[in-house]
């Protein structure tokens, strides 16, 4: 397994499903204006940051840092 710096695997899903769902929650909140819709961009925000945080746990682990 060779160190890489480019998300793989799930940590890219997350990555990408959250921010396609921002996107089409920032779309949908501006074409009828709820305000639900800020709650989605958010929970978007959420799973990319998780997304995020996976990949740099993987990161630490390849690199011989936190166990």
């Amino acid at each position: 397994m060779s160190a890489t710096s480019a998300p793989q695997g799930f940590a890219l899903l997350l990555i990408v499903l959250g921010g396609a769902v921002m996107l089409a929650a920032t779309v949908g909140s501006l074409v009828t204006h709820e305000h639900v819709w800020k709650v989605v961009v958010a929970g978007g925000g959420a799973v990319q940051v998780a997304g995020w945080l996976l990949h740099a746990r993987r990161l630490r682990r390849l690199r011989g840092g936190a166990r």
